[in-house]
């Protein structure tokens, strides 16, 4: 399959501090890649550069065959869909906050689905009432699964999650397991949870700002899901 991103010997410094040092990775389309390994390895450090929210102070940075510059760098924003650990939907209705991005420019030539999100939430297990609910009367884990929501109703098909199932349950974590790592999207992730892990078909272990392992697993359909 086509490569969509690759480093080449990147490196990222601020101040004094290294965060990471020489990676190079290339990530394939409809690859699910989770960047696994101790907290402050620099897994979250690699999520932002991929992101473009940390300039990289060495090395390359290719997007869909190009390198990324400042001059680049709000197309490959605009190709992500973004699933952060901790949400922050405001106070409005969960409706509203699904609605949001559909009023910026970069959403224009996509309208919003009331079906499609009907469905995802049926996918999720969530209860349709919960879109007249005030998104500060929500849980940790509704936040997060509303979050993918937000993020697959983009459209976009390169999802980049942060813990993406850090404040689930068992029956939640399989249902964002089932939905996200179905096949249809390239998903990069950062994660501590072992089934996650697992599931995911290219496994990277991230430590002390380096890639230290990166092994792909062919995984079944459904492989890995049924925990």
């Amino acid at each position: 399959m086509m490569s969509i991103i690759r480093l080449e010997q990147v490196s990222v410094s601020i101040h004094s501090a290294r965060l990471l040092h020489c990676v190079s990775l290339t990530i394939k389309e409809k690859e699910s890649v989770v960047f696994h390994g101790p907290s402050g390895g620099g897994k979250s450090s690699l999520l932002k550069v991929l992101l473009g929210g940390v300039r990289w102070t060495e090395g390359v940075y290719y997007f869909e065959q190009q390198p990324v510059t400042e001059q680049t760098i709000a197309k490959v924003r605009q190709a992500m869909a973004y699933i952060p650990q901790q949400p922050e939907p405001g106070r409005g209705l969960v409706e509203e906050w699904l609605q949001e991005p559909f009023r910026w420019r970069s959403f224009k030539r996509i309208e919003f689905e009331q079906d499609q999100v009907l469905d995802l939430f049926r996918q999720l297990k969530l209860n349709h009432a919960l879109l007249k609910k005030h998104c500060s009367a929500l849980s940790g884990g509704q936040r997060q699964q509303l979050a993918i929501i937000r993020a697959l109703i983009s459209g976009r098909k390169l999802i980049v999650a942060d813990e993406p199932t850090s404040a689930l349950d068992k029956e939640s974590s399989k249902a964002v397991r089932e939905l996200l790592l179905s096949g249809q999207f390239t998903v990069i992730s950062a994660s501590h949870d072992p089934q996650w892990i697992s599931a995911c078909n290219r496994q990277v272990e991230v430590g002390s700002g380096q890639v230290c392992g990166d092994v792909s697993v062919p995984v079944a359909p459904n492989q890995s899901l049924e925990y």
